[in-house]
C-alpha cells in the first residue's frame, strides 16, 4: 500500500525533516499557548495577514499539484479519485493560521507497549479531581495535523468533566505538522487496519491501569481525521464502544453500522465545504444510522464550518456554537459511562 511509497514521497513533497521550513507561518498575536508538557515555545516576529495568506496558499497549491501528481502511480494500491477530492477540499485549512506544532515527546507522557517491539506515544490524563470509583476509559483522536497542544489541552479537560482516563494516542507514529500538504499526506497515508492496531494496543495498556475497571466502559471520539477513524474502528474492533465524530467522515454503510451495540454522537458545522462532512453528509449519517437501529444524536451547527471547534478556550470563554457542542458530547458520554 502507501506505506511503502512514503520516503519517495516525502522527498518530492519536500516534507522530510526542514522541507517546509519556507512556509512556516508565523505564531499568532496573542503568542503561542503553552503545552501541558513541555516548554514554552518561543514567539516568531509576526506579518501582515494578507502576506501570510498569500504565501501560504501559493506554497499549499503548489505542493497540493506535487501531491497529486506523486499520487498518479499509486492509482491501483488507492482510490486515487477519492484521495484527490479530499485533497481539494481539505485545501480550505490554507487560509487559517495552524495550530502551533510541538515535539512529540513534549507532549506525551507515556509509552504504550504495542506489537512489533513498538511503543506508541501518548498523552493519558486523570481528572485533576478524584471522584471515587472505577474510572471509565476515552480515547481522544487528533486532527489530521497529528497530536497537539491543542488535544492534550481537550483530553485533560474531558477527563476533568467526565471523571475517566482519557488518553490521546499518536496515530501518526512519530509524524506532527502545521503544513498543510503534509498533513494531507499524512492522512490519506494512514489507513484504519493500522490504526485499529495501535487503538487496540492502547485500550490493552489501560486495561492495567490503577483505578480502571475490569470491565471498563469506552469511549471512542475523534476530530476530522480522528472522527473518521474513530467511527471506524467502533464499526470494525469495539462495537460495544460509544462513538463522538466532530466533523469526520461517517460510516454510511448500513450493514456496518449494524453491527454497533453502543450508541453515535456526530457534530458538525453546517458551513463545511467537504462534502464528505458538510450538512448534507451529516443527514445521510443520521439517516444511515436510523435505518441501522443505532441510538444516535447527530447534530449540525449553524454558522460554523470545518474544524470549529479549536482549543478549551473557547469553552472557557463560553464560545457559541463551540460550547453547545461541548454540552452535546460530553452529556452524551457521560449517560453512556453512567449506564
Amino acid at each position: 500500500m502507501l506505506e511503502g511509497h512514503v520516503p519517495r514521497l516525502a522527498v518530492t513533497l519536500g516534507l522530510l525533516e526542514g522541507g517546509a521550513a519556507s512556509v512556516d507561518p508565523p505564531a499568532s498575536a496573542e503568542g503561542v499557548r503553552r503545552p501541558l508538557l513541555g516548554p514554552r515555545l518561543p514567539k516568531k516576529k509576526t506579518r501582515p495577514q494578507k502576506a501570510f495568506r498569500a504565501s501560504r496558499m501559493e506554497a499549499g497549491v503548489r505542493s497540493l499539484v506535487m501531491l497529486i501528481i506523486a499520487l498518479l502511480p499509486l492509482a491501483r494500491s488507492i482510490a486515487l479519485p477519492a484521495a484527490v477530492s479530499r485533497a481539494v477540499w481539505a485545501s480550505h485549512h490554507l487560509f487559517e493560521r495552524p495550530l502551533q506544532t510541538a515535539v512529540l515527546e513534549d507532549l506525551a507522557n507515556v509509552k504504550v507497549p504495542a506489537e512489533e517491539d513498538r511503543e506508541i506515544l501518548a498523552f493519558a490524563a486523570r481528572p485533576k479531581v478524584p471522584r471515587g470509583g472505577a474510572l471509565p476509559v476515552l480515547l481522544v483522536l487528533h486532527e489530521f495535523w497529528g497530536l497537539s497542544g491543542s488535544i492534550v489541552d481537550k483530553a485533560q479537560g474531558l477527563a476533568d468533566e467526565l471523571g475517566c482516563l482519557c488518553i490521546a494516542p499518536d496515530c501518526f507514529r512519530g509524524e506532527t505538522t502545521d503544513f498543510v500538504p503534509k498533513a494531507i499526506w499524512l492522512a490519506l497515508s494512514t489507513p484504519q487496519q493500522r490504526v485499529n492496531a495501535d487503538l487496540a494496543a492502547v485500550l490493552r495498556w489501560a486495561a492495567s491501569q490503577d483505578g480502571v475497571a475490569e470491565n471498563f466502559p469506552v469511549g471512542v471520539l475523534g476530530f476530522c481525521f480522528g472522527g473518521g477513524k474513530a467511527i471506524g474502528f467502533t464499526t470494525t474492533m469495539r462495537p460495544d464502544a460509544a462513538t463522538v465524530v466532530f466533523y469526520g467522515e461517517p460510516v454510511l454503510k448500513v450493514e456496518a453500522l449494524a453491527a454497533l451495540s453502543a450508541p453515535v454522537c456526530g457534530i458538525y458545522g453546517a458551513e463545511d465545504p467537504q462534502p464528505t462532512t458538510n450538512r448534507a453528509a451529516a443527514a445521510r449519517f443520521r439517516s444511515a444510522l436510523a435505518e441501522a437501529g443505532v441510538e444516535h444524536d447527530v447534530t449540525c451547527y449553524e454558522g460554523v464550518g470545518h474544524a470549529f471547534w479549536k482549543d478549551m478556550g473557547q469553552i472557557e470563554r463560553r464560545e457559541t456554537p463551540q460550547i453547545a457542542a461541548w454540552r452535546q458530547s460530553t452529556t452524551f458520554l457521560r449517560t453512556f459511562f453512567d449506564g
